[in-house]
């Protein structure tokens, strides 16, 4: 006699059947469905605000306003992450007894950290290693990083050369889209200095190529905006609290000159993303400059 198989192993032996009982809902059978995912969110952009200054360790009423201004800044929900400065952080020969009256005692209430270029002045005296101690800082060329961008610190004092094959191998590296190179003598000014020869000629190559998104340097004490026919920004900021100097209206062979102004100021740099908003501020607290950089 044959044996008949129960029919519930009979559907489980047979190929591509299951053998579980469909899924009971409100009384009736349905295939079991997959639940729905939820789409992930994005993730908010990264963002960083850092402040900038150049030419201001004269310990002059320019000085504090200037600095007032930029504790106010920040007193509006604002954090900052950094101070960077273009340089002559100390008048007139970088002096280490000055340090705490010029170079770090105005901006102690920021409670952020101080990035600085060296000038002419920093140097003049042999005080530059101190001062960059006293900061914490390597010798330059070094870089600094912050959410969305990287800074790169050149020495204008010294090794054009030499420091030209080290900013082109860092941008040669992979990094974020928004780089900033910070020095003092100015890649392009028209004003008591004006120009570096030495750095057009071994920096701003380099820069170019890579298409960095912003310039940052001192020396002549105003505000100039600059913008190359590549879509570099150079940016003179020498208007921290030394005595400031006429910008002129006739020269040539510099980029496009998208601003100029003689005053005392800070700049504001807002970063969020791939986008940099760049602010020119006076003592006031007023805002005559702005742009927006996009990489």
């Amino acid at each position: 006699m044959r044996h008949r198989l129960p029919a519930l192993l009979l559907v489980a032996l047979l190929p591509g059947c299951s053998a579980l009982p469909a899924r009971q809902t409100g009384g009736q059978h349905s295939a079991a469905r997959p639940s729905a995912t939820a789409p992930t969110p994005s993730a908010a952009p990264k963002r960083a605000v850092f402040l900038t200054i150049g030419d201001f360790g004269a310990g002059s009423d320019a000085q504090r306003r200037v600095a007032a201004a930029m504790r106010q800044w920040a007193k509006n929900g604002r954090h900052v992450d950094a101070i960077v400065t273009t340089g002559d952080n100390v008048y007139p020969d970088g002096s280490p007894g000055k340090f705490s009256q010029v170079l770090t005692g105005p901006y102690r209430g920021l409670n952020a950290p101080l990035w600085a270029a060296l000038g002419n002045h920093d140097v003049q005296g042999g005080h530059g290693p101190a001062q960059l101690r006293r900061l914490g800082l390597p010798r330059p060329p070094f870089t600094k990083q912050l959410a969305g961008a990287e800074l790169l610190f050149l020495d204008g004092n010294r090794d054009f050369q030499t420091q030209a094959r080290w900013l082109d191998d860092r941008l040669s590296r992979p990094g974020p889209k928004l780089r900033i190179v910070v020095f003092h003598q100015p890649a392009w000014s028209c004003s008591l200095h004006g120009s570096t020869p030495t750095v057009d000629r071994y920096w701003v190559p380099v820069l170019e190529r890579h298409k960095v998104a912003l310039v940052l340097n001192g020396h002549d004490h105003n505000y100039q905006r600059f913008t190359s026919r590549k879509g570099v920004t150079y940016v003179v900021t020498g208007g921290g609290g030394a005595g400031l100097y006429p910008v002129r209206d006739n020269c040539r062979g510099l980029p496009r000159k998208d601003a100029a102004a003689e005053r005392h100021h800070f700049l504001a740099a807002e970063i969020t993303g791939d986008t940099l908003r760049l602010s020119a501020i006076g003592p006031s607290g007023n805002t005559f400059d702005q742009v927006t950089i996009k990489r």
